[in-house]
């Protein structure tokens, strides 16, 4: 078995992006002597847990109940069914409680019917509170594709989430505005400098892009004063804290 069918064999990253998993093996190749046998199983193990903090760790207990409420979704507005899709997502059911306030605020910039959602995980569901926009998502795990598409297509929302590799994703459509929602840290952990090449790339018109405040789950603080490298590459519209996340609006 190749090394890649190994780090994906268990369950929560066999829907990842392969050429993304590649990406993140290849941070690790030159620390370990692949002859021994507990070099090896370290090796796998380092990779597992990098996957698992740019995205594993994003799922909750009931993740495998999505299915059953989307089910009973009642209309592709129908917050409360809505909500309950969110909550199996660690980071969306982070912002539930101030959906409203947040994109109300960023509506005070930005008049956007069109998103490019990169990393976009579940965030497709807070359409509700959003607006009923044209919505082209891109994500690494393929399970979340399909399921943000059924949820399109059911209520025939126009555009669809696409499974890519934003390490090396190149044809990004044009939009009114494009969210990162706490994906730009993840992805400079993999690759330095990811962040300028993305958005040297990216054609909207405004990028929205957020940073957790505390660790997954609000255990720990983090100061917002390690994003200066960050604001260094954009020009800053406006910036508020919502729950523990801290939002840039910023001008392309």
């Amino acid at each position: 078995m190749s090394l890649l069918r190994e780090v994906m064999a268990k369950k929560e990253y066999q829907g990842l992006n392969e050429d993304f998993v590649s990406s993140v093996m290849s941070k690790f190749y030159g620390k370990y002597d692949f002859s021994k046998k507990s070099q090896k199983t370290k090796f796998l193990k380092e990779v597992r847990a990098k996957l698992r903090e740019v995205y594993g760790a994003f799922r909750a207990r009931n993740y495998d109940r999505r299915w059953k409420f989307l089910e009973e979704l009642e209309g592709w507005e129908d917050k409360e069914g809505v909500e309950k899709i969110l909550k199996v997502h660690l980071s969306s059911r982070e912002r539930i409680g101030y959906h409203d306030e947040l994109y109300k605020w960023i509506r005070e910039y930005v008049d956007f019917n069109s998103v490019l959602d990169l990393g976009c995980g579940f965030n497709v569901f807070s359409m509700p509170w959003m607006g009923k926009v044209g919505y082209y998502g891109i994500d690494i795990n393929k399970d979340d594709v399909e399921f943000c598409n059924k949820y399109m297509g059911r209520y025939e929302l126009e555009w669809g989430v696409r499974w890519g590799n934003l390490l090396t994703f190149d044809n990004f459509v044009s939009s009114d505005v494009c969210f990162m929602f706490k994906v730009l840290e993840g992805l400079e952990g993999v690759d330095r400098g990811s962040t300028a090449r993305l958005l040297s790339k990216i054609r909207s018109h405004y990028v929205v892009a957020s940073f957790a405040t505390r660790s997954l789950g609000g255990k720990k603080p983090i100061s917002a004063r390690r994003l200066k490298w960050f604001e260094e590459l954009v020009v800053v519209v406006a910036k508020k804290k919502f729950g523990d996340e801290i939002y840039y609006i910023c001008k392309r």
